[in-house]
């Protein structure tokens, strides 16, 4: 069974995933862009997350101190108190940016894995960020089409021309299931790994993955009930103090206490 509500749509995406070329043995595996300057769409995409409604966040540091809102950005690593049983679902914002216009349709998907792959699987040469999820435990979550806009000649006015390849950044939520995802926490792996990808619709649909462009690797950590004291804000360096956040049912959030909860 799935860890999320997902379509046979998606599965499909990830099976395809799964016969995706691979990186060869000597680590060419189609070039790479490592030490290439960063283009926005060009060559990476940004992948953020923001509470929505109904979701208690565990925050590391002093990142989100203070900050109040309606809509507030999380920094990559995050946890998510699943309160078994309270409700069958908390709501988490995903927010893919920096896709540059183009004039052909493409595809966006957000996937995410229990595991990381100590190498990469798939070549990428055109993106900067590779795919760190380990493609033997990875699920798609949501496939997105993308058709092409903006490619219009802009009017030159005396202040300015605009640029006719706007980038445009896309919102979509996810309700977590509160009924499954224990089940991932009893089984001693409570973190999952999530990437957003952008590929021409024509190679997605062929299951062709090395023209992709990848976000950053985010991480989310489900806990129970209530934040930890401290977690890890990054690999290798010690546990910080944890900043608890809560979104109420309009989506507004503060601090748990300011929310009721």
């Amino acid at each position: 069974m799935s860890h999320f509500k997902i379509n046979k749509k998606a599965l499909m995406g990830a099976a395809l995933l799964a016969t995706a070329p691979t990186v060869k043995a000597d680590g060419t595996g189609g070039g790479s862009t490592e030490g290439s300057k960063s283009q926005r769409g060009v060559n990476h995409l940004t992948l953020e997350e923001a509470p929505l409604e109904n979701i208690t966040l565990c925050v590391p540091g002093k990142s989100m101190a203070g900050l109040t809102g309606d809509f507030q950005y999380l920094p990559d690593r995050v946890a998510v108190v699943i309160p078994p049983f309270e409700t069958n679902y908390v709501k988490l914002t995903f927010v893919v940016s920096h896709m540059t216009a183009v004039d052909y349709d493409r595809v966006l998907f957000l996937a995410y894995s229990q595991q990381l792959s100590p190498s990469e699987q798939i070549a990428t040469p055109k993106s900067i960020n590779k795919l760190e999820l380990d493609i033997s435990s990875l699920e798609i979550v949501g496939i997105y089409n993308v058709s092409s806009f903006g490619m219009e000649a802009q009017p030159a006015t005396r202040i300015g021309t605009g640029n006719p390849a706007p980038r445009a950044k896309w919102e979509f939520d996810i309700n977590l299931d509160t009924t499954e995802i224990p089940t991932i926490m009893n089984s001693g792996n409570d973190t999952i790994y999530m990437q957003a990808a952008l590929l021409r619709k024509s190679d997605f649909e062929a299951g062709q993955f090395d023209g992709m462009i990848l976000s950053e690797l985010d991480t989310i950590q489900f806990v129970p009930n209530e934040c930890p004291d401290t977690m890890v804000a990054e690999e290798g360096k010690p546990p910080v103090r944890v900043v608890e956040m809560c979104a109420d049912k309009e989506g507004r959030f503060g601090s748990c206490n300011s929310t009721g909860k």
